[in-house]
């Protein structure tokens, strides 16, 4: 065989087995056109001419193949020369090709526009040339007016010609102009590079027909999820937004509805990108690591990377349209809105479908992994592909690579890279019985995939761009109301951030890996380009705070030195924070490898000790978060708080793009086990996936961490805002004596908190019930269609399963974010502003120690499974304990338990008490500071809120249910009189005579059965 390396977009290479100069050219054609490469192991023809001068100076794959010829031994039942082990088969294999998109190509133009603009802007505010952007807002200190006799700030008339700033009254001050347009600048780099993403994600190859066909049932579900949820929201925003305008402005209004537009934009692209991926990287798993990873961390890069720019870009826009702080909370709102229900909803669907499609396929009697791998191991033995000599013995070369599955096991590709001529028949056979046994899968299995790659990118891209909302909104209302040089309170935020866009963008072109690193090497180069980032943040923070100290002489040496450390507490935080939760979760470490190995003690074991390892690593982020909060609120104060907070999130581009980049790998992981018994796939595939897991865990904890601190920080806004209002100095309020009313407001955080858990929780378990009565009572239109055949025999029943799935999710969401809503409002009005400000503090204390600890034990189960999954698991004679065995099974019940947790409950508390904090915040002039007159409507509140969410809880259902019925007995009765009922029992009748009698004639032509 001629083996050529074919480049592929994004320098991902191809080892193609090509027979023929036509194949060649084949292989070679345009990546623009629809057609199919054909590649296979036929019969090769005699070299031309083109081809000797081809065979010259070959890459390290034919070298290989060459010395592997020469040393092979040859069997008598080995008769042909090696194979490639990614297509052994002795017929034509046709990789299916990608597509180019125009519409990347036409953002990459806008955005390079709007880059380029950007930079003219830049350099014009540099000679206070550009627009003048003048904004005016209430002072929260006592001070001289804003500095305005140094460029590039201009000069700034104060209202009624004042003379300094007092407390409560309306002052004004120049926008960071420069700032301004440079993060729209970094910005537009950041929507460039997700578009370039984009485009080159859809060009690459989608693989055999087996893949293509199981990635576009996965597609279509996604498609009708998305199409039944984004009307919903839309339905949602608007009648909330018709509610704010009569009790808000409309600027208010505006921005809401435009925040809560950028969040559903993120969050859609990000997800059908994502899926779009997985069909792509699984046939790049049959190639090389290299190419592979490259790959999955810039699909990654589109839903995490998005969501950072997305934000910055519409923070900034916002704040230069409207020019005013109050504004920016709006637009916060709008994305609050959409990530509540983007995570709650995804959850309970993700959650809720994967307990339910285990129950249906208990009853129908299929297996229940996700993986099928008692199919799949069942389909090898039957085969005897481990004994190919027949001597009734393990071929050594079988047993070799089997250990090569384990993700940390060095692979050379010359030892189990390629196959005899014997082995590729049986693979072929095999491969084929397992594209049957995907047809005959139910749909319901299908729901899994679906669900948690919803719920991880939709979720946690959403919840991270809400955070960095609540952030730079809260930057700019205490950069610009409790500092003393306005210009640069406000500007340094937006540096910190739009510096952390750029650098997360450049590292997102490029990670360091070779084909025998292990996941632990590569794990380590992805934290090398965050080091570098943070290096990159660091250098451009201190020039920026050491020219306005040298130059400016705005800031002093101690204050600059100040800054400079609490940005560089932030930008470590996270990251020790997620190294903390790593080592307890992560397959690579002690912890994980103990639940996996005790497992032979049963399920008790399981369990109790993934709770212990989930109370053990909850204390030591908190730790983290004490330290570092106690050091910045002693240096600056609030404003202290806002830069760790801003700092914190710089590298969250990069962050969030390994944690969609994990949702990819492990979704492709599925398909390449479901879909080829190719070891070095099988390989790469658990090496991407025990990335992906870990990296896909330290994004819910990072933003877990980047949460608390964005809410503490709004805390402080509130706490300000409120004793200004009051015309009080808010400074000497911090520090005051516990009160009854303070006690009662941290008590109720805590109920509050608990209550949301059980809410969700037990949401969860309801929907996992609907799903398996839905399936039992509507057979027909959730089973496979028997006149069509895969994948258009799974497409319609598993759209009308996502269907129903998605507005029963809708529905239990109703719920929760009532109970949400209605916290701030019941405390402020029952315990006074007091009261508030505790339960904001309290409940933002309790939600990150509780999230800690439900994603920490839930993932260190799951990676418990995955540890016997990708072979890591040894016996005492150090045989691979794979995913046939008993503890594998053992283990199932912890991942059960805590899927919920990981992926529904512990990520809800950050949407939960942002949300809290947000309307605390926006409702605060409804509060007195002491209940004596509002208790009344606190109980009043309480008896609307509990209503409110008993009806949307079960009165609704209940509602629905008895409605249905009425109709249907109403229909039946409308039927009888008519004479309905007996016309549909003949049809029913005639019907079973005619499937009768095509039984017994053996079948109908196939010819007229419509396949699509």
């Amino acid at each position: 065989s001629l083996s050529e390396r074919c480049p592929r977009p994004g320098g991902c290479g191809m080892a193609l087995a090509l027979q023929s100069s036509e194949n060649s050219a084949g292989a070679r054609q345009n990546a623009l056109s629809p057609e199919p490469t054909k590649i296979g192991n036929a019969a090769p023809s005699a070299p031309t001419h083109g081809e000797e001068h081809l065979k010259k100076g070959k890459s390290r794959i034919q070298d290989i193949i060459n010395q592997s010829l020469q040393k092979q031994d040859k069997p008598k039942y080995n008769a042909d020369p090696l194979r490639s082990i990614a297509f052994s088969a002795n017929e034509e294999v046709i990789i299916n090709r990608g597509r180019f998109s125009w519409f990347s190509a036409v953002c990459m133009c806008v955005f390079v526009i709007t880059g380029f603009t950007a930079l003219i802007l830049m350099l014009l505010s540099l000679r206070n040339t550009s627009a003048s952007l003048i904004s005016e807002e209430i002072s929260y200190i006592s001070g001289p007016t804003p500095p305005w006799d140094i460029p590039p700030w201009g000069f700034v008339r104060q209202p009624g010609d004042a003379t300094s700033r007092e407390i409560g009254k309306p002052f004004r001050y120049a926008m960071p102009t420069f700032m301004l347009f440079y993060s729209v600048l970094a910005a537009s780099f950041g929507l460039f590079t997700t578009a370039y993403f984009c485009s080159e994600l859809l060009v690459q190859d989608m693989g055999v027909h087996r893949v293509k066909n199981l990635g576009d049932v996965i597609n279509k579900g996604v498609d009708c999820y998305l199409f039944r949820s984004v009307p919903i929201t839309m339905v949602i925003m608007t009648t909330i937004a018709g509610f704010v305008f009569f009790v808000s402005d409309i600027r208010f209004t505006l921005a809401m509805l435009a925040g809560s537009a950028t969040c559903m934009c993120c969050i859609n692209m990000g997800i059908n990108m994502n899926f779009e991926g997985g069909t792509r990287l699984t046939h790049a798993m049959n190639y090389d690591l290299t190419g592979s990873i490259a790959l999955a961390v810039r699909a990654g890069a589109i839903g995490g990377l998005s969501a950072h720019s997305m934000s910055l870009m519409g923070m900034v826009s916002t704040w230069i349209i409207f020019k005013e702080a109050n504004a920016l909370v709006g637009f916060g709102v709008g994305v609050s809105i959409i990530a509540f229900y983007t995570r709650i909803a995804g959850g309970i669907f993700a959650k809720g479908c994967d307990i339910g499609s285990d129950f249906v396929s208990a009853m129908l009697g299929e297996d229940v992994d996700d993986y099928n791998m008692d199919s799949m191991d069942a389909l090898k033995q039957a085969h005897n592909i481990h004994d190919i000599d027949g001597d009734g013995e393990e071929d050594s070369a079988h047993g070799e690579r089997k250990q090569v599955v384990d993700p940390n096991a060095y692979m050379d590709e010359a030892e189990v890279g390629f196959i005899t001529h014997e082995e590729a028949v049986l693979r072929t056979k095999i491969e084929k019985q397992m594209e049957e046994t995907l047809t005959t899968m139910h749909p319901v299995n299908y729901l899994d995939a679906i669900g948690e790659n919803i719920a991880d990118i939709g979720g946690t891209s959403s919840d991270l761009l809400e955070t960095m909302c609540v952030t730079l909104s809260t930057a700019v209302i205490l950069g610009a109301k409790a500092h003393e040089v306005p210009y640069f309170g406000t500007s340094l935020p937006f540096n910190i951030i739009a510096t952390g866009t750029v650098g997360c963008s450049v590292v997102s072109y490029y990670v360091w890996c070779h084909e025998k690193h292990s996941s632990n090497r590569i794990r380590r180069s992805l934290q090398l380009n965050l080091f570098i980032v943070v290096v990159f943040v660091q250098c451009v923070v201190f020039v920026s705070c050491y020219l306005q100290y040298k130059v400016y002489h705005t800031i002093s040496f101690s204050r600059m030195t100040n800054y400079c450390l609490i940005t560089a507490l932030g930008l470590i935080a996270p990251e020790a924070c997620a190294a903390i939760c790593e080592y307890f979760t992560s397959v690579n470490y002690p912890p994980v490898s103990w639940i996996a190995k005790e497992a032979h003690h049963g399920m008790i074991q399981v369990i109790l000790r993934g709770l212990g390892q989930g109370f053990a690593s909850a204390g030591l982020p908190s730790v983290v978060n004490i330290i570092v909060q106690i050091l910045a609120f002693q240096w600056e104060g609030f404003y202290g708080l806002v830069l760790l907070a801003c700092a914190s999130q710089a590298c969250t581009g990069w962050q969030a793009t390994l944690a969609a980049y994990g949702a990819v790998a492990n979704n492709a992981n599925r398909l390449v086990h479901l879909t080829t018994v190719n070891e070095m796939a099988h390989h790469r595939a658990n090496v991407a996936a025990t990335i992906g897991t870990t990296t896909s865990h330290n994004g819910k904890c990072i933003a877990g961490q980047n949460c608390f601190f964005a809410t503490t920080a709004l805390l402080g806004a509130l706490l300000a805002d409120k004793y200004t209002t009051l015309g009080q100095n808010f400074q000497q309020t911090v520090g005051q004596e516990l009160s009854e009313f303070t006690r009662a407001g941290l008590l109720a955080a805590i109920i509050f908190t608990m209550l949301f858990l059980a809410n969700t929780l037990t949401s969860c378990i309801t929907m996992a019930k609907l799903v398996t009565a839905f399936c039992k009572d509507n057979p027909d239109l959730v089973g496979p269609r028997a006149d069509k055949i895969f994948p258009a025999s799974h497409i319609r029943p598993l759209s009308n399963l996502v269907s129903f799935a998605s507005i029963e999710c809708f529905r239990l969401t109703i719920s929760p974010m009532i109970q949400t809503f209605g916290a701030p409002l019941v405390i402020g009005q029952l315990f006074g502003f007091k009261g508030l400000l505790m339960l904001v503090s309290g409940g933002n204390s309790v939600a990150f120690s509780l999230n800690m600890f439900l994603i920490n034990a839930g993932q260190a189960w799951d990676a418990a499974r995955k540890y016997i999954l990708f072979g890591m698991l040894r016996s005492e004679k150090g045989e691979v304990i794979g995913a046939e065995s008993e503890v594998y099974e053992t283990l199932g019940i912890g991942e059960q338990i805590g899927g919920p947790l990981e992926d529904l409950t512990g990520p809800a508390l950050n949407n939960f008490i942002k949300f809290v904090a947000l309307t605390s915040f926006v409702t605060s002039s409804l509060y007195d500071q002491f209940p004596t007159n509002s208790w009344p409507w606190g109980l009043v509140q309480i008896a609307i809120n509990f209503m409110l969410v008993s009806f949307f809880k079960w009165g609704l259902a209940l509602t629905v249910r008895e409605i249905e019925r009425l109709l249907r007995e109403r229909r039946e009765r409308i039927e009888y009189e008519e004479g309905t009922v007996m016309l549909r029992e003949i049809e029913l009748r005639e019907k079973q005579i005619e499937e009768k009698v095509i039984e017994t004639t053996g079948g109908v032509n196939e010819d007229e059965v419509a396949l699509y």
